[in-house]
């Protein structure tokens, strides 16, 4: 593959990334929401764990950085609840609401 043909392609696969992103960022909202109300077992923090290291893991790849440190400051502030298999106390999802406010805010 040339270098042109190749940049035209990660030019796509950008522009598709952010595109897919409100909906992939609604869904971890979503998932939180569920989780906090109990709507949804404690057992699917580690899925909410799960999204945002995906999210960590591809938005430097596609040029956000920032969305890159947000994601991943939230998993990483899950790691024990998810190890422990229970919900963060009241104080500490206050917090982790703050941070997936930060990793909306990082999006574009």
């Amino acid at each position: 593959m040339s270098s042109d043909a190749f940049e035209q392609q990660m030019a796509m696969l950008r522009a598709e990334y952010r595109h897919d992103l409100p909906a992939t960022l609604l869904g971890v909202e979503n998932l939180w929401r569920s989780l906090a109300t109990g709507s949804v077992p404690p057992a699917r923090l580690m899925e909410l764990q799960r999204q945002l290291h995906s999210i960590a893991g591809s938005a430097k790849t596609f040029g956000l950085a920032q969305l890159t440190e947000s994601a991943r400051a939230a998993e990483d502030f899950l790691e024990p609840y998810c190890a422990a298999g229970a919900l963060p106390g009241v104080t500490e999802q206050a917090h982790l609401e703050r941070l997936l406010h930060a990793l909306k805010r990082a999006a574009p």
